[in-house]
């Protein structure tokens, strides 16, 4: 299993570098990333994330060539609240303090949140209609930190639910849908709140702002599982 496991990685480290000429230092952080995420939760976390990268990485290919390769920057702006969550509710386990199931939920939103609002930036470029800033709902450029479309949102909700369906076949609970779907387009929501007020001023730069975003997301959904729970 452990040889396969690798095997896997050296595999997509190959893909990675031919497909978008991936440096080595981000090949070996997203390798560190799927390590943890394995020995935190489970096998089917780690081929999520892998999904999610794919997903994400095709998506850009196809509907913005021009966009720049991701970096070690992009993926510790996306991921690090995931691993930040599962380390977190490791401690906690160990001190008995809140369940650890919590923690894992909110580490998948949080990926969740990154997934939904790359898909939701992405397609929401596609839409005829002026953006508006999430805040006061003024007409902004296409592209712009805070700017959201109808089918901006729409492609967060998407994401959301292709997330939905995989965690469904792997058999994840009905309550843990809810919330990962929710979660998700609360993430992105999120994410361009934080665009269209700490970023528009330079405060934040996209990274900052999409782990501040993942982040928010990931405490959310704790809150609105014990909530509904």
């Amino acid at each position: 299993m452990l040889f396969l496991y690798f095997l896997v990685f050296i595999l997509i480290g190959i893909f990675l570098h031919l497909l978008r000429g991936y440096d080595l230092f981000t090949i070996s952080l997203i390798y560190a990333l799927l390590s943890i995420i394995l020995y935190f939760i489970n096998i089917y976390a780690v081929a999520y994330v892998i999904v999610f990268f794919a997903i994400a990485e095709g998506i850009t290919l196809i509907l913005n060539k021009k966009h720049e390769k991701r970096n070690y920057l992009n993926i510790i702006g996306n991921c690090s609240a995931a691993v930040i969550f599962v380390i977190i509710g490791f401690i906690f386990d160990k001190l008995n303090f809140l369940d650890y199931s919590l923690f894992i939920l909110a580490s998948i939103v949080s990926i969740n949140a990154a997934f939904s609002d790359t898909f939701s930036s992405e397609i929401g470029k596609l839409s005829n209609i002026t953006p508006r800033l999430i805040t006061n709902f003024k007409k902004v450029k296409k592209g712009e930190d805070g700017g959201i479309t109808f089918l901006g949102i729409t492609g967060a909700m998407i994401a959301s639910f292709i997330s939905v369906v995989y965690f469904y076949i792997v058999g994840y609970t009905f309550t843990f849908l809810i919330v990962l779907f929710i979660g998700g387009i609360l993430g992105s929501i999120v994410d361009s709140y934080i665009g269209a007020t700490i970023e528009r001023r330079g405060i934040f730069n996209n990274n900052q702002t999409n782990f501040l975003a993942t982040f928010i997301a990931g405490a959310l959904s704790i809150l609105i599982y014990i909530l509904i729970v």
